[in-house]
């Protein structure tokens, strides 16, 4: 039989292909962890679309900025990747190294200047354990020879740094009074303050700003084991749980 041939020749959706040693138990754990950023894209936009939150969103747009520098970087150092390395694109720096600083520094900082949900204790070991699986990740990407030393370094320090500007930005917007008093940006903002266009904007598709006020599950959880509450018990329930912070 005639062997078929396709054209052009087919090729293959590397998005989560990953290439490791059979042999090494320790290749076969980098080639997982090579895949998280994957899973926190699909986490992300699972908790955009079910929980409506605006502090996932903005870590959202700060992650998919953080990837789009990281894209143009590489395109602007057009340096290869390691002779041993079966991959395809440039190097230089490590996209895995950047996305998971940006995650890593961003939500440790999130949980320890915003978040009212956890304990001190909690929040040291969330963020701990957060920062050391990023830093394995940009590891195993060395360990692979997928990027030099060099590169998952520049990475890295890229992706903390964006994480560390964007969580300023986004505490900026929420206390700045930019746009409330008056001139061309008031005329913009329709004279609301940035953080209230912000929200105006949000209320298109019911984005809330519950997180950074309450613990969120706990409050959720007990309005469920009050059983079915009418909107005054609910936002009386609410009042309760910000009283507790």
């Amino acid at each position: 039989m005639a062997e078929e041939h396709f054209e052009p020749p087919l090729t293959s959706l590397s998005f989560s292909h990953v290439y490791y040693n059979p042999d090494d138990p320790v290749s076969l754990l980098c080639a997982w962890l090579a895949l998280l950023p994957q899973a926190l894209g699909v986490s992300y936009a699972t908790l955009v679309i079910a929980q409506r939150e605006i502090e996932v969103l903005l870590m959202f747009a700060g992650q998919l900025s953080c990837e789009a520098v990281n894209w143009a970087l590489k395109r602007y150092f057009k340096q290869g990747r390691p002779k041993r390395m079966y991959g395809k694109g440039y190097g230089m720096p490590s996209s895995h190294a950047q996305f998971m600083a940006f995650f890593a520094v961003y939500f440790s900082l999130w949980i320890h200047r915003r978040s009212k949900g956890f304990n001190p204790m909690a929040r040291w070991a969330l963020s701990g354990g957060i920062l050391t699986v990023s830093a394995a990740v940009a590891l195993s990407r060395i360990y692979l020879s997928y990027h030099t030393v060099g590169q998952v370094a520049c990475g890295y320090f890229i992706g903390a740094l964006f994480a560390v500007v964007w969580f300023s930005v986004t505490a900026w917007m929420r206390v700045t009074d930019l746009g409330g008093q008056g001139g061309m940006f008031d005329w913009i903002t329709g004279g609301r303050r940035l953080w209230e266009l912000v929200m105006w904007v949000g209320e298109l598709g019911y984005v809330k700003d519950l997180c950074t006020e309450v613990d969120i599950v706990r409050w959720e959880w007990e309005v469920w084991r009050r059983g079915a509450l009418g909107v005054a018990d609910g936002a009386r329930i609410l009042q309760e749980e910000r009283k507790r912070k």
